[in-house]
């Protein structure tokens, strides 16, 4: 199984993960054909640059020939959401590129709207919807889909602070509002790190959260290549880069743990309570057994899935959330299948649907309920309707 890890410790820009995965042996060929796809005015060129005698790719987009990006601000007139996906949808692209990219678009358009209050469909992107901007995400999904990459996992995303930016409606708070959004809506650990400017922008923060399929630090893997992507700036605080470390994982990990106690005293109604708790404080899975301990009484197990990372979270959690007064320690094997996230569309409505894959072949694939629910109920049809729309619009990815 492949896997990657994207370290965004300087943050994270779409012309810098662009250029790291470039930089990683990405198909520049491939990149290009996808861009042009979407406007045959465009292409991507790259350099190699240095942050900090750190070696680096630079990438420049570029207009009929000429370069369109200065210092990583987008230029251009804006474009509403509904023009932008118009534009994706009819290029010639690879079904899984079209997916990304309209994913990372449809994650802006909602922490857009968000932060401005009105329709996602009537959002404008003025920041992140220049042709330049564009190229990024495209590249990425292509980038992307030319590793053949399965498994990524992405650090905490550094932020930075500082003064507000100008923005084509004003002054904007460092870390944005969009940035907040996008990975607050992925559930992303953020720090602000150190460099008193804006680390991460709208469209870095869209691209990791389609990327992602979990978050965390460098996992353990056989190294087999690595690339790093430069931002537009130099500064003297911190390296400013974008690192890609490709590998291949174990295919077991065996530090994981189970906690387990039985429970014969606490009012059922807390359990929800608790299992979210327990998640909350790190752990990869809750639940519940119905048991009959001694003298008839009926009682439940309680079993925690966690890494060790997270162990003395969730053994706080279980005692300050339930009646135990004693755990159960199991060190286990988990075998993992690898996960990433595509949409479908059912009537309009952006569902996404979770991709599970082992030995590199597709062995699950689920539409996320939270979306289905969330589309019957805009759409004021049932629940199992929508679920049967997006589970047929999802038939083309089993592959």
């Amino acid at each position: 199984m492949t896997v990657v890890w994207i370290d965004c410790s300087a943050g994270a820009s779409g012309d810098m993960l662009l250029g790291a995965f470039l930089d990683a042996g990405a198909d520049l060929a491939a990149v290009n054909a996808a861009v042009a796809a979407v406007d045959a005015s465009l292409s991507i060129a790259v350099e190699p640059t240095s942050r900090h005698r750190l070696a680096a790719t630079k990438v420049s987009v570029l207009v009929n020939g000429e370069v369109h990006r200065e210092h990583g601000h987008h230029h251009g007139p804006s474009r509403a959401w509904r023009d932008v996906r118009a534009l994706v949808s009819a290029a010639g692209l690879d079904e899984a590129v079209r997916e990304r990219a309209l994913d990372v678009f449809w994650r802006l358009a909602r922490a857009e709207a968000t932060a401005h209050g009105v329709d996602p469909d009537d959002v404008h992107f003025h920041e992140v919807g220049a042709l330049d901007a564009i190229a990024d995400i495209v590249g990425v999904a292509a980038a992307v889909h030319s590793l053949g990459l399965s498994r990524i996992v992405v650090s905490p995303v550094v932020l930075g602070g500082g003064p507000q930016v100008r923005g084509s409606h004003g002054g904007i708070p460092v870390p944005g509002p969009a940035v907040l959004s996008v990975l607050s809506e992925a559930g992303a650990p953020v720090s602000g790190g150190t460099a008193p400017y804006e680390m991460t922008t709208p469209t870095g923060a869209a691209l990791l959260a389609s990327l992602s399929s979990e978050y965390g630090a460098l996992p353990p893997m056989r190294i087999s290549r690595t690339g790093v992507g430069a931002g537009g700036r130099d500064p003297v605080e911190i390296p400013n880069v974008l690192r890609v470390v490709i590998g291949s994982a174990e295919v077991a990990e065996s530090n994981d743990l189970v906690y387990e106690t039985n429970v014969d005293d606490l009012d059922p109604r807390v359990w929800p309570q608790v299992l979210a708790r327990l998640l909350d404080a790190g752990a990869s899975d809750a639940w519940l057994t119905p048991i009959l301990m001694k003298k008839g009484r009926p009682a439940y197990t309680l079993s925690v899935l966690t890494r060790p990372a997270h162990a003395s979270a969730v053994r706080q959690a279980v005692f300050g959330e339930t009646s135990a007064i004693g755990l159960r320690e199991v060190r286990v094997v988990k075998h993992a299948a690898a996960r990433e996230f595509r949409t479908v569309s059912v009537d309009g409505q952006r569902i996404a649907v979770k991709i599970a894959s082992y030995d590199g072949r597709v062995v699950n694939v689920q539409p996320e309920y939270d979306d289905v629910a969330a589309a019957a109920e805009a759409l004021g049809r049932p629940v199992k309707a929508v679920l049967a729309a997006a589970v047929a619009a999802s038939n083309d990815l089993w592959r």
